[in-house]
């Protein structure tokens, strides 16, 4: 002993930990929006469009019972706009409702049928869509069919484990890409208690996505961090992948 004090060095945290806990803070910090009223109708609408206008790749189907030539032809509207019709030829249909169309084929077939009956009916809704990202069990895009809504669409996603289903965000874009609209629902709530206030219809073009859950926010933001410092072994298990990476390193045939 000298005499002297030693002063005990302060403690650090391990850095790895201020990561966890700064990510837990983030993660737990996710903005509710509130543009309800951009969602919800009162009273509420049956269906979220008042007509279907045709765009391509719907497949419509085209029915007469005089003008045989055209009934029960089938078709998808090519990338043009455009179908193909027996005795017909092609017509430009996109951006038409399907009553529409109808009427100007009834026009066209009138020239050789003075008792010309036309009815369009679209047998695949291709053209319209809802995406749905995050963490879900099948994420992308989803056909959109005018009746689609928040509930419905989650049913189909199905959210993970992972999932934050109190926080699950409805985002709709302008017509020109950029966000506008964009409201914060609790599928809880609708699931376990029934109130389905929220549960708007949908437009074409809405965005669902489903945020992960703040443990699993932490869990995914180290496992970014982590990436680029993964020990050799997880990626070399032996002489026989080096093999394969560079072609230096002969394999060892030998049976001994």
């Amino acid at each position: 002993m000298n005499g002297r004090i030693q002063l005990a060095k302060p403690h650090r945290r391990p850095p790895g930990l201020a990561i966890v806990a700064l990510l837990a803070v983030l993660a737990g910090c996710a903005p509710r929006y509130t543009d309800y009223s951009a969602f919800i109708q009162q009273p509420r609408p049956v269906v979220s469009a008042s007509s279907y206008v045709l765009e391509p790749p719907d497949v419509i189907m085209v029915r007469s019972r005089r003008v045989r030539e055209i009934d029960g032809h089938s078709e998808m509207i090519a990338p043009d706009g455009r179908i193909n019709l027996p005795l017909l030829g092609p017509v430009f249909v996109s951006g038409k409702t399907s009553e529409q169309v109808a009427g100007e084929l009834h026009e066209m077939a009138a020239t050789y049928y003075e008792d010309a009956d036309v009815s369009v009916h679209v047998v695949r809704f291709n053209s319209k869509k809802i995406y749905v990202f995050g963490e879900v069990s099948t994420p992308g895009s989803y056909t959109y069919n005018g009746t689609n809504s928040v509930l419905s669409m989650m049913a189909l996603a199905q959210p993970t484990r992972l999932a934050d289903p109190s926080k699950v965000q409805v985002l709709r874009p302008s017509a020109d890409g950029k966000l506008v609209r964009r409201m914060t629902v609790d599928l809880n709530k609708m699931v376990k208690r029934g109130e389905t206030a929220l549960d708007a219809q949908l437009l074409d073009g809405d965005v669902i996505y489903v945020p992960a859950n703040p443990l699993a926010s932490v869990g995914l933001g180290l496992q970014q961090l982590l990436l680029p410092i993964r020990p050799l072994a997880e990626t070399v298990r032996g002489p026989a992948d080096i093999y394969d990476a560079s072609g230096a390193y002969p394999p060892n045939n030998n049976n001994d």
